[in-house]
């Protein structure tokens, strides 16, 4: 009782601070316009979200309008100040255009995926060997991450280079290993990819209805060459018949 007391203490304690606190001063240069900027903007959001990106004129104009529209409890007066201030700290003559956030390609999905690198590293785990594995969609973005107790970062790394090898050859990284030994172009192709540079057993495709929609990649294990594909397949087999 005394802990959940002391939490509710402290939760008020911040509630109580001045809003200065929140709105990272040191983002925003002091003159008119700051206070009514962090006062206004500070009850949703952080004021980075606003000193982040530099906009034109009419973009804060429409910007500070849609925020009015959304709640933000700002007088004429007000606006007129904070839309002075922010054409003359942030605004840049031609229109901010945002990146679109990276696309997400089909993959397992997370249950499935997570489901998979438990089973592939419990595989090998039962074998005594540590492992890192890795599961990705069909663009090659992490699903899924499991670091080994003990495992090297590099192992990371080490996968994203066999699930990028899997993605590209389509086919198990083993495969693609097995084929550089008389493919010298394949060899040069390889070494010539910043994303997979070299290429190592431990990688396959995971497919639902013929298609490519992911890979899994294990490494660390100890022992022949092949124990991190097997450990990858264990995992791989025990979703295969749910993938869609």
């Amino acid at each position: 009782m005394r802990n959940k007391l002391t939490a509710i203490a402290k939760y008020l304690a911040m509630l109580s601070v001045s809003t200065s606190v929140f709105a990272q001063d040191y983002l925003l240069p002091n003159a008119p316009g700051k206070k009514e900027l962090t006062t206004s903007c500070e009850i949703c959001h952080g004021i980075e979200a606003i000193a982040k990106h530099r906009r034109s004129a009419h973009q804060w104009d429409d910007m500070v309008n849609l925020m009015i529209q959304r709640g933000a409890p700002v007088t004429d007066e007000q606006k007129e100040v904070m839309l002075t201030y922010l054409k003359t700290y942030f605004v840049q003559d031609r229109d901010y255009v945002p990146i679109p956030p990276p696309y997400r390609g089909r993959s397992p999905g997370l249950a499935l995926a997570l489901e998979a690198a438990e089973t592939a590293q419990k595989t090998c785990r039962d074998m005594g060997l540590k492992t890192t594995a890795l599961v990705v969609d069909v663009l090659g973005n992490p699903i899924v991450l499991l670091t080994g107790d003990g495992m090297q970062p590099m192992n990371a790394a080490i996968d994203a280079t066999k699930v990028a090898a899997v993605l590209k050859y389509k086919e198990p990284s083993g495969v693609t290993m097995k084929r550089m030994d008389s493919d010298p172009e394949l060899v040069e192709e390889v070494r010539d990819d910043p994303a997979i540079g070299q290429v190592l057993q431990g990688g396959l495709p995971i497919v639902a209805n013929g298609e490519l929609i992911g890979a899994i990649a294990l490494s660390g294990a100890q022992g022949p060459a092949d124990t991190d594909e097997k450990c990858a397949k264990a995992g791989l087999d025990k979703i295969a018949s749910r993938l869609r």
